[in-house]
């Protein structure tokens, strides 16, 4: 993700206290860390714009190794394309791909002032923990872009892409092995998979 064009700051949000300790000791350390008491999603994406006076940002799990720079620029792209955007995202059919949901590969992209109200009007539990719901859920209200994922990425739900435990460890070195790059290309991702599928059927 640090090879984005269109990022102007990388940083890592962890949880206060020793909940948030193996995060702050495995980040890198040219990359600010901003500790947050947040119990959900979007206090914490709103508690990081304030904290680093950010008018607008992208959302990517820390726990997804193979996400693809160009798709974070593509993304900001199409916001900054959008007048008045209030959140942007990939969508694959009739799903919007979340950064709270296990896949990995499709960053979500927020504007700092429609998060604020978000945490100021809703109290929904899947808006708070799932942000993009909010806005995909008032679209009348708020400007919403989505963008259609790249050719061989919409067999990405035969695979998974993110890690919970040693078994998604052993996949993810497994892929990364197969995939031979030192520099992520969402296209080999796209190849990688359409080879795997017709091995599997």
């Amino acid at each position: 993700m640090t090879d984005s064009e269109l990022l102007s700051e990388v940083v890592v949000v962890a949880e206060e206290g020793p909940c948030g300790d193996l995060i702050r000791k495995l980040s890198p350390v040219d990359v600010p860390v901003c500790s947050t008491k947040a119990q959900d999603t979007a206090t914490a994406v709103l508690d990081t714009l304030e904290h680093f006076s950010g008018e607008s940002c992208v959302l990517i799990g820390a726990d997804w190794p193979f996400l693809d720079s160009e798709l974070i620029d593509r993304l900001v792209r199409t916001a900054r394309r959008t007048e008045n955007c209030d959140y942007a995202a990939y969508q694959f059919t009739n799903e919007i791909f979340s950064a709270e949901r296990p896949y990995g590969l499709f960053p979500e992209w927020y504007r700092g002032t429609s998060i604020r109200n978000l945490v100021a009007r809703s109290d929904d539990p899947i808006h708070r923990q799932m942000p993009g719901t909010f806005f995909l859920d008032n679209k009348d209200t708020y400007r919403v872009a989505l963008l259609q994922i790249p050719a061989g990425l919409d067999k990405i739900e035969e695979m998974k892409f993110t890690f919970d435990d040693e078994e998604d460890w052993d996949n993810i070195l497994e892929l990364h092995n197969a995939l031979g790059i030192d520099v992520l290309d969402s296209s080999k991702v796209g190849k990688l998979l359409d080879s795997r599928i017709m091995k599997m059927q």
